[in-house]
Order: C-alpha cells, then structure tokens, then sequence
C-alpha cells in the first residue's frame, strides 16, 4: 500500500502544480474535458488497484460518508474556484481568464481537506487522483458557465476557435 500511496501523492503534485501553474496565467478560455476524464480514469483505477491488489477494505457506511463528503467538497471548490477567476474578453475577441490568490486558497483548502479525510477513510491518498479530476471538471463546467453568463456573444469566438484548433490538430 505504501507504493501505491507515493505514486498517488506523486502523480497527484504533478498534476496539481501543472493545473495551478496554468490557473494563475491569463488563458483563452476552453471546454476541453478529455484530460480531466482521463485524470478520473487513472483515479478509478488506483482505487480498485487498492481493493484487488492492497487489499483495501471499506465499509458500506464509511464510504457512503466520506465518499459523499468528498464529492460535495469537489463539487463546493470547484465551484468557488471557478467564481474566483476574473474574466474579460481580450482584444482578438475571445473571453480569457486568470486565476487569483482566492483561486490559490480554495485550491490549498480542497486539498488539504480531502488529504485528511482521506487518510482518516482510508488511512492512505488512494482517492486523490479521482478528487483531482472530478474537482478539476466541475470547475472547468463552472467557468465556462460564467464566462456564458458574462460573455454570451464573445464566447461564440472562443467555440469557434477551439473547434478550428482541434480540426488543425487532426
């Protein structure tokens, strides 16, 4: 368990200081969800590598508890870091967005949070990845909604962008 307990810590710090890095930075904003999908994915498999490999054990209450706490709390941060962005509409005409200190503390809060559930639940960090992913996904949701909300009409440049980058990328 100790092996799989590094590599999730491991892959779970990489993965945070790229997205923080890249949060805090003024971006054109996308929808691109297959990376958060794929963050899931490799979550879902590290949790049932600890059932059938580790020999993890939970029980039913315990993961209706925590696991309940968790997804409300990725649902919650996500959430405040999306409302902690700052948005504009840059001079291509495309809705950009940046990160702030607030973004930072919500990140330091989430994480720090789920790590100690996490050890009280499962007495290791095998369900970051997945808290990582699916936080990550909710705020990505939750700013593209506001940016919509602000910037209905500039974020039509930003679709249409997106699109030609992928169709360039094929």
């Amino acid at each position: 368990m100790q092996n799989l307990n590094l590599t999730n810590l491991i892959f779970a710090a990489f993965v945070l200081v790229w997205i923080v890095r890249r949060q805090l930075a003024p971006k054109v904003i996308r929808f691109k969800g297959k990376v958060y999908v794929v963050i899931i994915l490799v979550g879902l498999l590290t949790i049932s590598d600890a059932f059938t490999k580790q020999h993890l054990t939970i029980q039913p209450g315990q993961a209706v508890l925590f696991g309940g706490a968790s997804l409300l709390s990725a649902v919650v941060f996500g959430g405040l870091r999306a409302w902690s962005y700052r948005f504009w509409v840059n001079d291509d005409g495309l809705v950009m967005r940046q990160g702030n200190w607030l973004t930072l503390t919500f990140w330091i809060i989430s994480i720090t949070g789920h790590l100690l559930a996490d050890r009280l639940w499962t007495g290791s960090s095998v369900t970051i990845t997945l808290y990582l992913g699916l936080t990550l996904l909710i705020q990505r949701g939750g700013v593209w909604w506001l940016a919509h909300r602000a910037y209905p009409q500039a974020l039509r440049a930003n679709e249409v962008a997106q699109a030609r980058h992928s169709a360039k990328n094929k």
